[in-house]
């Protein structure tokens, strides 16, 4: 049996924000699949979200961390230079960073129900890689979703439901 060892982007990177000092925790559906107990469980997105606390230093920190592995930053349909930084922070806009392969993360800056204070504050430690990663309480990362109150989180709280009976059931 050959032994395989597997590159994981996300944690990757994750494991940059933990040497950098960034203060960070996953969320979205990101997040919510960390707790999946098999892959069944498990939700396609086609990014990766990551709530950074919004002070101007941080998410210097975390743009740094992007910029030197060659990603795109947009926000607000803009690229992100130095002297918007600033704006974006005070603003809470989310931060676009895709690689040149197509790799996304969202930088997020505010989300439904909860600062970024209450999301870290209990968030669960998961190992990948031998790397530490903060990731949001799955309790409040589904009220987060309800929160939001768009269509596709309806749409995906009404399929978890539906996963989580049938994982009853098979108990």
């Amino acid at each position: 049996m050959t032994k395989r060892i597997m590159h994981d982007p996300y944690a990757q990177l994750l494991d940059k924000f933990n040497k950098g000092g960034i203060k960070y925790v996953v969320i979205g559906m990101s997040g919510i699949n960390y707790y999946a107990s098999r892959a069944q469980e498990t939700f396609t997105t086609q990014d990766f979200d990551i709530f950074v606390k919004p002070t101007i230093k941080n998410v210097e920190k975390a743009i740094l961390v992007f910029r030197k592995l060659d990603y795109s930053l947009i926000a607000n349909k803009s690229t992100v230079n130095n002297s918007s930084i600033k704006k974006i922070v005070r603003q809470k806009n989310t931060i676009l960073a895709t690689d040149p392969y197509g790799i996304v993360f969202e930088l997020i800056l505010a989300v439904s129900g909860y600062t970024f204070n209450q999301m870290k504050e209990d968030a669960t430690i998961f190992t990948v890689q031998k790397i530490p990663i903060k990731v949001a309480k799955l309790k409040k990362l589904l009220q987060s979703k309800k929160i939001a109150g768009r269509k596709k989180d309806k749409f995906f709280l009404e399929r978890y439901a539906i996963l989580l009976k049938t994982k009853k059931g098979e108990d």
